[in-house]
């Protein structure tokens, strides 16, 4: 896999992050990975965060830009962040690539990524 450009203390993020309440956020805004909270390396040191924002910038070469933004905020507003199928493919696609590495170790999910 490529490694993704990022973009660090995106400002962008760091609203994702206060919304979430969360340490840390990445998030793909089209080829993009903006992140708040963490560095550009303990992002691309972590291969779970990594597959799973790769699954975004899947979707949004699948689906183009603004209609990606779209369906995500509507499926978001339908069922919420939890339930978003687009959130669920990132995860069980994350999940799926380091259970193929025996050394990777997975770690309980964020809180706001947490099934409520």
């Amino acid at each position: 896999m490529q490694t993704p450009r990022t973009r660090i203390s995106s400002p962008l993020a760091r609203v994702a992050r206060l919304v979430l309440k969360a340490p840390r956020v990445a998030m793909v805004i089209g080829q993009t990975v903006h992140l708040s909270g963490t560095t550009r390396e303990e992002f691309l040191a972590d291969a779970e965060w990594v597959a799973h924002e790769a699954v975004h910038l899947r979707q949004y070469r699948e689906h183009g830009l603004l209609p990606f933004l779209w369906k995500y905020l509507v499926e978001s507003a339908r069922v919420g962040y939890y339930h978003n199928k687009f959130e669920a493919e990132a995860r069980e696609e994350a999940r799926r690539v380091v259970l193929a590495d025996p050394a990777h170790v997975l770690r309980p999910l964020p809180r706001h990524a947490q099934q409520p």
